[in-house]
């Protein structure tokens, strides 16, 4: 479950040789699934849970708003695991809508939820997570969903529509050019900014 794939993360992410889990129960996943075992508790009455293995990727691929050189990124808005996919990677790639200088990382700490100390390249990509979301960037593309439901159904548009729109593009900026500006444009969202905190200065 998609569950069990975070709870997988958070084992990898700390260095954990299994992560227990109850979600499982009552469902068939276990019965075809020989990594999920059972287990019971050895502090209370008993308890059986199951437990999945540890997750760590060889390479792991997150998206953040904002980051700086050095890796620190910075996410807001829905947080998905992407700091226990980060913390399990054995490599970590961010990938994000902007680059911004240190100073902008500094103003916001709490902002900050994947360290640069983790992470071995940034890459600056606008529009990364087309057709969904990034918070203040740009809206979930509804539009592209429900063509790409229709084209999915057929093996052959399927394979015209991949030829086009990914094998044929050399780039991703490749694709956004295709797309076009106004594309993009109908996209953005209006402003709706963070209230601002004092953070304090101390000698």
């Amino acid at each position: 479950s998609h569950f069990g794939m975070v709870c997988r993360y958070v084992a990898g992410a700390s260095n954990l040789p299994f992560f227990p889990i109850r979600s499982y129960y009552e469902s068939d996943i276990p019965r075809v699934n020989p990594k999920i075992v059972p287990m019971t508790s050895p502090y209370d009455d008993a308890t059986e849970v199951y437990v999945v293995p540890p997750l760590r990727p060889d390479v792991s691929i997150v998206h953040a708003q904002r980051a700086d050189a050095s890796g620190d990124a910075q996410i807001w808005g829905l947080l998905g695991c992407q700091k226990e996919a980060a913390f399990a990677g054995k490599r970590v790639i961010v990938v994000c809508e902007e680059v911004v200088e240190e100073s902008v990382i500094r103003q916001d700490p709490n902002r900050t939820v994947i360290p640069g100390v983790v992470v071995d390249a940034v890459v600056e990509e606008p529009f990364a997570c087309h057709p969904s979301f990034a918070q203040g960037y740009y809206d979930r593309d509804n539009a592209f969903y429900l063509e790409w439901d229709r084209i999915a159904r057929d093996p052959e548009r399927l394979a015209t529509w991949l030829k086009e729109w990914v094998f044929d593009l050399g780039t991703h900026a490749d694709y956004r050019e295709k797309r076009g500006a106004a594309h993009w444009d109908a996209l953005r969202p209006g402003d709706a900014m963070s209230g601002e905190v004092n953070y304090g200065r101390y000698a």
